[in-house]
């Protein structure tokens, strides 16, 4: 019988990557709750002006348009990082029927509620260190298009 082959290298445990599956719910929740509300009651909360707005987990109340467009970006962002595609189409045509005050149908309705499971699934399992590099991306981004460096 052979003596057994002795390992070169050092095992080296690689740290176990915690599930983003909270994370993805304190940013996809939100827009659960506008898609549920409208399928509901056909409506959206809007402020005094008009414009249409969602409150978040701390309570704070946020420009919807903005928000849902800051999503579609970090999901294009990801997608472009890991040569995949999510259905994010939806998204946009809510971010613009939210931005230009158009009717919401049913049928955007279904393909939203079609489309959500899978980026969730996506935001829940990707890498906690990616999704605040790309988010810092984003703040970055925004920061230009406020200074006028660039135009969004």
């Amino acid at each position: 019988m052979k003596p057994a082959k002795r390992r070169n290298k050092p095992y080296v445990r690689r740290p176990v990557r915690t599930p983003m599956i909270v994370g993805a719910q304190l940013v996809l929740g939100p827009l659960e709750r506008i898609i549920d509300q409208i399928a509901r009651d056909g409506t959206v909360d809007a402020s005094p002006r008009g414009t249409p707005m969602f409150q978040d987990g701390d309570g704070q109340w946020y420009d919807t348009a903005a928000a849902l467009e800051g999503v579609i970006w970090h999901l294009e962002m990801y997608c472009a990082r890991h040569h995949c595609e999510l259905p994010i189409q939806p998204l946009r045509q809510l971010h613009a029927c939210l931005k230009y005050m158009s009717p919401i149908t049913e049928m955007l309705l279904q393909k939203l509620r079609q489309a959500l499971p899978s980026i969730q699934r996506a935001m829940a399992l990707a890498d906690p260190a990616e999704q605040l590099s790309i988010l810092r991306q984003a703040q970055i981004k925004e920061e230009f298009e406020k200074q006028g460096i660039i135009h969004g």
